[in-house]
């Protein structure tokens, strides 16, 4: 019991608790029928879900941009909803620190610096949080007679479910396909004096790259299911 209330520990702890929380308050919604939240933990197993981190030449973003994006795309933002994968990153962080937390304490007799064992268990989450995301995407079933490509996304409505979306500030948003079937992408407004807000119905307009698209309002906010 030590281990978890000793004082270099409570970062990992800490970790373990949002994650247990997170995980609850997601079951609660889910028992009541499901909610935005809910749907984070809908994952896209279409086979063209596992999009390419290749960048078009002709896109608009800037050096930073696509970097940025080909970092999420290592991380299967987009394929994986973003809460799971906030979920898996605070388990192996947490279990990673604990391992850490125990090991030092096992060769030297005291546990390391809270910071020092920090940096450890993050360097460790993150090819942690890689694998265990493509693990997800390869167990989960596929059917490729549904199979659509993400440039038929466009001209679809979907909502914002994580994060409020400017020029440059993606944010993820949820689409439903022709079959039904939601993705999780990201967007940008196509407008420098527009933000969309979580919740709000967006129309899908271009797509710029990997999993990144253009959008505008929804001028028909409510009358299409999404």
């Amino acid at each position: 019991m030590s281990l978890f209330l000793s004082e270099q520990c409570l970062p990992f702890t800490a970790s373990l608790i949002v994650m247990l929380v997170l995980t609850v308050i997601e079951g609660a919604a889910l028992g009541f029928g499901g909610s935005d939240l809910s749907g984070f933990f809908s994952i896209d197993a279409s086979p063209d879900a596992d999009v390419s981190i290749d960048v078009e030449a002709d896109t608009a973003l800037d050096g930073t941009q696509q970097g940025a994006s080909v970092l999420l795309a290592w991380f299967h933002v987009g394929r994986v909803p973003f809460l799971m994968l906030l979920i898996l990153f605070l388990f192996a962080f947490g279990a990673s620190g604990f391992v850490i937390q125990a090991f030092a304490r096992r060769v030297s007799g005291d546990f390391l610096p809270a910071g020092l064992a920090a940096c450890g268990a993050f360097l460790a989450a993150i090819p942690a949080l890689r694998v265990c995301g493509s693990v997800l995407l390869k167990i989960l079933p596929q059917d490729e007679s549904q199979a659509v490509s993400l440039d038929s996304l466009v001209g679809r409505a979907g909502i914002v479910v994580l994060g409020t979306a400017r020029v440059g500030v993606a944010a993820q948003a949820r689409v439903r396909d022709e079959y039904g079937r939601f993705h999780y992408i990201l967007v940008e407004p196509d407008d420098e004096k527009c933000s969309f807000g979580a919740n709000t119905e967006i129309l899908l307009v271009k797509r710029v790259g990997g999993m990144k698209f253009q959008a505008i309002k929804n001028p028909h906010a409510g009358l299409i299911g999404v």
